[in-house]
């Protein structure tokens, strides 16, 4: 469990890093110069992408590390 934690909490981060970003991009992109609108457009595609497509395997991994079968966890250690 504390691995899913782990991925699913990078990926939290992860996501509000490119949140950032692109709220910054989507600021500057209307009074951008040429050379720059397709960089700020790149950080604003990569966030949708990520929150479209990364974000919502965060709930999935929480219902799992909840659900999670604790039986052999369980076991005397001589079962083994």
């Amino acid at each position: 469990n504390t691995t899913r934690f782990l991925m699913a909490s990078g990926d939290v981060v992860i996501g509000y890093l490119l949140l950032r970003g692109a709220a910054v991009a989507a600021e500057k992109l209307p009074s951008a110069p040429a050379k720059d609108t397709a960089f700020y457009a790149g950080k604003i595609a990569a966030a949708k992408f990520f929150a479209t497509n990364v974000l919502p395997n965060v709930g999935v991994q929480r219902e799992l590390a909840e659900s999670i079968d604790l039986s052999l966890m369980e076991l005397d250690e001589a079962a083994f």
